[in-house]
């Protein structure tokens, strides 16, 4: 036998061998990538003038117009440029903290001071940052005909060195400009001006593209290469990273950027949009196109060798005869209600459940939502107490749908013996089998599926708390007696043990007064273990909600396994009770026991 092992051993490794010497394997080839026309191109001011694939423009062929001509720095201007210092331009609201560079005019630096970082990497007591190191937002590239003007490393002038928003301080704005040239028809400049709010987290972008005439052109901009992340479990944070999209004719796309392979080239369909956006767990980065405008043209994603990055760029065309372009940028948290004032559908910017559940699930995730903010708001609750008080009120309120289907069941017992004789009686006619039990149904008053449809209706509620509780943003870092965080998983496993252990009481409730069979004991003990292991990592939050649903689900429990012992206790014997025959009329009465003799 050994002899055998070592032979077959000895046989597999020559063939791997002989297979690899007589077919090598080919070289890989070096990677073609496709053509990207929405890429930010990372070139020297010297360039000036580039084509939408990323190219330098040939020399030999002239700009289409005059006015593209003058686009081209002169050398001495371009050195100049490049050793200019870069100006950082820091604008401060109570809710945004931006950092904005003269070089691209673009966004290097996004914090949210209202929302603490608790990745582990972070000092205590940091700000979230939505922009990753090295990363940034903004920045532009303008295709004017067969020609695009790469911007991002062009040096612009700004309109102040810092702005400062306190509560109630109204708004202001920062202006970036950069001049070309002055040709015939006067200078030809890149404008751009970022509209701040005190207490908004949305930024009103407008400029324009000044001394082209009257031709049209399109805007390229940058929603980065994927926000930052800022939450202790990064691995589901990554997980939920995407862009999405929305479309003008209706629907929202939403795709994960790990799904984007290095050098891919990926477009999403439907445009033009209304928002395009990217988002983690937690916070958004999102441009809205106004109604009026024709909207995004596209939003290309090209994906980067770092895991979890992908270069993401929208296009904003910009109609002939008015040169001047604007758009709103969202920067913040996904606040359904905050989202929901915005419009244009963001608040559903992350997708609740499965795809084929949406239409069902969003409506119900508006109500809980609203009920959730109003009890917090209202009463004056810390969200662990709205949690809990949540859990009771749902519990009540499908009290009666509980209440219906168990009477229904305990209905469907009382019969039990009576359909029992049906189907021994008619067990080689199904046909006759099955009207004559619709026909004890309905002498008895009994729907067959009233036991059913009360338990599946709370089903897409219970599908809804689900999501919700593990993505809502109000429970972030919300701590709750010796649970650090609501929205991440109990360090002691005392909330899931709990959970376990209601379902198990339950369930063991349910079976009194029923007939115990191998498959409801299996049931009984089998679906809390696993229920508390898969439970055991989510969010204690969700787990909070449902242990107290389960346990304020007890004395309803209690209430119906007593009265199905009664109904239990009442229900006649299969050979004792009135069978029916062929017309449907019942059997004569008892029959009597026989005495047995006196010895």
């Amino acid at each position: 036998m050994d002899r055998r092992l070592l032979l077959a051993i000895g046989l597999m490794f020559g063939v791997i061998v002989l297979t690899n010497l007589l077919f090598p394997p080919r070289r890989p080839e070096a990677p073609i990538s496709a053509p990207d026309t929405a890429r930010v191109r990372q070139a020297s001011p010297e360039a000036g003038l580039s084509t939408g694939e990323g190219e330098e423009a040939p020399a030999a062929r002239p700009p289409a117009g005059e006015e593209a001509a003058l686009l081209e720095p002169t050398p001495a201007a371009a050195a100049v440029a490049r050793e200019a210092a870069v100006d950082t331009i820091v604008v401060e609201t109570p809710l945004l903290r931006l950092s904005f560079v003269s070089r691209g005019a673009e966004l290097v630096s996004l914090e949210l001071p209202s929302y603490e970082s608790y990745d582990p990497a972070d000092a205590e007591g940091v700000p979230v940052q939505l922009v990753r190191a090295g990363d940034h937002l903004f920045g532009f590239r303008v295709a004017v005909g067969p020609d695009t003007v790469d911007l991002s490393e062009r040096r612009f002038e700004a309109s102040a060195r810092s702005v400062r928003l306190d509560e109630g301080a109204g708004r202001d704005s920062l202006t970036f400009r950069y001049t070309f040239a002055t040709g015939e028809r006067g200078p030809i400049v890149f404008r751009v001006t970022y509209h701040f709010e005190a207490n908004s987290y949305l930024v009103r972008v407008e400029g324009a593209f000044e001394g082209i005439g009257g031709r049209g052109y399109t805007l390229y901009t940058s929603l980065g290469t994927g926000l930052r992340t800022n939450e202790v479990n990064q691995k589901e944070d990554f997980r939920q990273l995407a862009f999405v999209v929305k479309g003008r004719r209706g629907g929202i796309r939403s795709e994960k950027l790990s799904s984007v392979d290095s050098g891919e080239v990926r477009s999403p369909a439907g445009g033009p949009f209304d928002w395009v956006a990217v988002k983690n767990m937690y916070f958004l980065a999102a441009y809205l196109a106004p109604p009026e405008s024709p909207g995004f043209g596209g939003l290309v994603v090209r994906g980067l060798p770092e895991e979890q990055r992908a270069r993401i760029t929208a296009t904003l065309p910009v109609p002939a005869g008015d040169p001047s372009f604007a758009f709103e940028a969202y920067f913040g948290p996904q606040d359904y209600g905050r989202l929901k004032v915005i419009g244009h559908d963001l608040q559903n910017v992350n997708p609740v459940g499965w795809r084929w559940l949406q239409p069902v699930i969003r409506p119900l995730v508006a109500i809980v939502m609203a009920i959730l903010t109003w009890m917090h708001t209202t009463l004056s609750l810390a969200y662990g107490w709205v949690l809990i008080l949540f859990g009771v009120l749902m519990r009540i309120v499908l009290f009666p749908l509980y209440q219906k289907s168990m009477r229904a069941q305990m209905g469907q017992m009382q019969v039990q013996p009576l359909m029992k004789d049906i189907r021994e009686k008619y067990k080689d006619d199904p046909q006759r089998m099955q009207q004559e039990m619709m026909r004890l149904y309905k002498e008895h008053g009994i729907n067959p599926l009233a036991g059913c449809w009360p338990m599946m209706l709370p089903m897409p509620v219970l599908i809804t708390l689900f999501f919700v509780f593990r993505n809502t943003i109000e429970l972030r870092g919300v701590p709750f007696l010796w649970l650090p965080d609501l929205s991440l998983k109990d360090p002691l496993y005392i909330v899931p043990l709990a959970m376990g252990a209601s379902m198990f009481l339950l369930m063991w409730m349910g079976q009194r007064g029923m007939e115990s069979t191998a498959q409801t004991k299996m049931m009984s003990y089998g679906m809390p273990i696993f229920m508390t292991f898969l439970f055991a990592n989510f969010p204690s939050g969700l787990n909070l909600y449902y242990t107290t649903s389960n346990i304020a689900s007890l004395p309803q429990q209690f209430y119906i396994a007593r009265e199905r012992r009664k109904v239990r206790g009442s229900t006649p014997s299969a050979g004792s009770s009135g069978a029916m025959d062929g017309g449907g009329a019942k059997k004569g009465g008892q029959k009597k026991k026989r005495s047995s003799p006196k010895r």
